[in-house]
């Protein structure tokens, strides 16, 4: 069983237009920005943490159109990957629900050989972390005390959000919320 892979730019498909994806770089994470500081007479440095640097998605296009679509091909591709459109969505076909929001970053070029089909694409994701579709469960506690577990189908831990509405018509005094979270 062989997978064809396909990548969608904007809502389009590439191979609907005569380009394959034939190659692809895209870093498991990003490289990261490394915050420090050295002090004069002071072995080593200081770390303050680090974050994140854009997403780099580098893509090697198969031109599938025949010769005579050839530049045709070329020319959808230039509309789709214009660097004045700001923001493209790309999604690859192994990944689905997977979004990226990138902006075209550097030159949309044959590999340099003569006669050849494939075409360089790069892209740069600001936001490193690609979108999907969030599934969202709301929990009402009715009774107290109750204990309430709750799975996340996430992969990066996120911060609780907690809301407490007071439906009744008794105002609540001395009200205390505690974190019994151990990390």
């Amino acid at each position: 069983m062989t997978i064809e892979y396909d990548v969608r730019v904007n809502g389009t498909w590439l191979s609907t237009i005569g380009a394959a994806l034939y190659e692809r770089r895209l870093p498991i994470l990003p490289e990261s920005d490394e915050s420090t500081l050295k002090l004069a007479g002071r072995d080593g440095e200081l770390s303050f943490g680090s974050s994140y640097n854009p997403r780099r998605i580098e893509m090697t296009l198969l031109i599938t159109s025949t010769p005579s679509e050839y530049h045709r091909t070329l020319a959808l591709l230039a509309r789709i990957f214009n660097g004045n459109r700001r923001e493209v969505t790309v999604e690859f076909s192994d990944l689905p629900n997977r979004i990226y929001r990138a902006v075209y970053n550097g030159t949309l070029a044959p590999d340099g050989q003569v006669g050849s089909r494939m075409v360089n694409v790069s892209l740069k994701a600001n936001d490193p972390w690609p979108e999907s579709t969030e599934k969202v469960t709301e929990v009402t506690i009715s009774h107290s005390p109750e204990i309430t577990f709750i799975t996340s189908n996430g992969d990066v831990q996120a911060e609780p959000a907690i809301v407490l509405t007071n439906i009744g018509t008794n105002t609540i005094r001395n009200f205390r919320i505690t974190n019994e979270y151990t990390i």
